[in-house]
């Protein structure tokens, strides 16, 4: 378990979006909130001649949402069509896997949410991968500026039974490597 000494650092967060094969693209400019949700599982009793036994059940879907400033469609239209996200135009829209990964560190020079974590610092990363884009909604109040929402949604575990999603900390006295390249073949 890692404790961590400095409790000052939780409020900035780094977030990036990647299609498998593509590259990080970082959020955390954009974005205003974020919520995770899901991941829950439960149990049933189920009744016996003698008493009861338990069973677990799978986990549920977890969902991943969060809201940002466009400046272009190169902003977030890009993540819910499947395009390349230095499309001028978006005329297609097919759904493809992504990976979300979450950063929040103390350490200074950060630009990126996958990025390695020094022995000095502290830091915790959430990473999300085989998700899939469901939601893109836009809103707009009188005299104020034009937000997007985007929704993910992702299984916890693959058809191996491998998590897709991963959790990392470390504290003053280790470190986070960077987090590899999305691929076919490499989650995280």
């Amino acid at each position: 378990m890692v404790n961590f000494n400095a409790k000052t650092w939780y409020e900035d967060a780094y977030i990036s979006v990647s299609q498998v094969g593509g590259s990080e693209v970082q959020m955390c400019s954009k974005t205003t909130t974020m919520e995770i949700s899901g991941g829950n599982r439960d149990i049933e009793g189920i009744n016996t001649f003698c008493g009861e036994v338990t069973r677990v059940t799978a986990q549920d879907d977890i969902e991943i949402s969060f809201d940002g400033i466009p400046v272009s469609n190169a902003d977030f239209d890009w993540i819910f069509h499947g395009v390349s996200n230095t499309s001028t135009s978006i005329t297609t829209s097919t759904a493809v896997k992504e990976r979300v990964t979450m950063l929040w560190t103390d350490q200074t020079g950060i630009t990126a949410a996958g990025q390695a974590i020094l022995t000095a610092s502290e830091a915790y990363r959430r990473i999300y991968a085989e998700s899939y884009c469901t939601k893109l909604e836009y809103s707009m109040d009188a005299g104020e500026h034009l937000v997007c929402s985007l929704g993910f949604k992702l299984a916890a575990e693959d058809a191996n039974g491998a998590l897709n999603y991963k959790m990392e900390c470390c504290d003053t006295t280790s470190a986070l490597a960077a987090v590899g390249a999305y691929t076919a073949s490499n989650k995280f």
